[in-house]
């Protein structure tokens, strides 16, 4: 049953994303059907949600029925250029439950209305609140969400500011030159992102402000020393999957702890399908249980 569920995901993905994922769609038709398909993924029971503002920044703020033990910043993904709350609650409300965590989701600016650095500045002010109100905070993110967070964290050390508990990174693009291998070998192979998609988000949060590869925005280039306990996810079907083993590397070289789990024949951010499958809801308990032991060591 499991492999079934999983293979029909996979084709279902393959037929109702994938095709308006590229650069021909309007970007508000784009964001439109992904808001459509976030009634697939069902978030988890028993979470409570409501809204305020942190840093200036509206936020959705996700609550475990019992009282929190810890607090995540979550960046949503959607290439910087769609996605909000709402459509990531799949992930957020699951690790809510999983780390007993109070998840922080900002609706940061997207592009191309707003290009980089406004995403940045929205999750460094988010962040900065957070860490401030509560005390240790992780940092997490999804795909464009994943490069965000790792900015951020990077932002905030240059700043001498709080740095986050633990980083919990989901499919991260952290490389907007699209230039590892896997993005050609795993073209075929993955269901969710096109290589074409990819590089028209890239002009519009760059807005010919450098090169793809510019740290500022490609943070697996930037310096990785005094981040703090790092835990990376990636699926072996997915273009990203190059990405993430040349981060876990990078990180690993400038002295940080950094791990990387490969999920076999999966794809681009399967912990979207917690509520579906159970080795996407595997990896959501993975990070939870990465936190207790980055939090369990400071």
């Amino acid at each position: 049953m499991k492999p079934m569920r999983e293979a029909l995901t996979k084709n279902a993905l393959r037929l109702l994303f994938k095709p308006v994922m590229r650069p021909e769609v309007p970007i508000g038709v784009q964001r439109a059907w992904v808001q459509a398909l976030t009634l697939i993924n069902l978030p988890a029971p028993g979470i409570d949600s409501e809204y305020g503002l942190f840093g200036g920044v509206p936020c959705e703020i996700l609550l475990p029925k019992q009282a929190p033990r810890r607090t995540i910043v979550f960046l949503h993904g959607g290439a910087y250029v769609l996605g909000s709350p709402a459509t990531h609650r799949a992930i957020t409300s699951f690790l809510a439950a999983d780390a007993q965590a109070r998840v922080i989701v900002p609706d940061y600016r997207l592009a191309p209305e707003h290009p980089w650095p406004a995403a940045l500045e929205d999750a460094v002010a988010t962040f900065k609140e957070v860490s401030a109100r509560f005390g240790p905070t992780a940092l997490s993110g999804d795909s464009a969400g994943g490069g965000l967070a790792l900015s951020c964290a990077q932002a905030s050390r240059d700043q001498g500011a709080q740095l986050p508990e633990a980083l919990l990174l989901i499919s991260p693009w952290a490389d907007m030159s699209n230039s590892q291998p896997s993005h050609v070998e795993r073209a075929q192979r993955e269901p969710m992102l096109r290589g074409d998609w990819s590089r028209f988000s890239m002009k519009a949060f760059v807005n010919g402000q450098g090169a793809p590869e510019d740290p500022r925005w490609s943070p697996l280039f930037a310096e990785m020393r005094g981040l703090p306990p790092t835990r990376i996810h990636v699926g072996s079907e997915e273009i990203l999957h190059d990405d993430a083993v040349a981060l876990e590397a990078a990180m690993r070289n400038a002295g940080v702890t950094a791990s990387l789990r490969v999920f076999d024949g999966l794809w681009h951010d399967f912990h979207m399908h917690a509520r579906l499958l159970p080795r996407a809801r595997e990896g959501v308990q993975d990070l939870a249980a990465f936190l207790d032991e980055a939090a369990s060591t400071a």
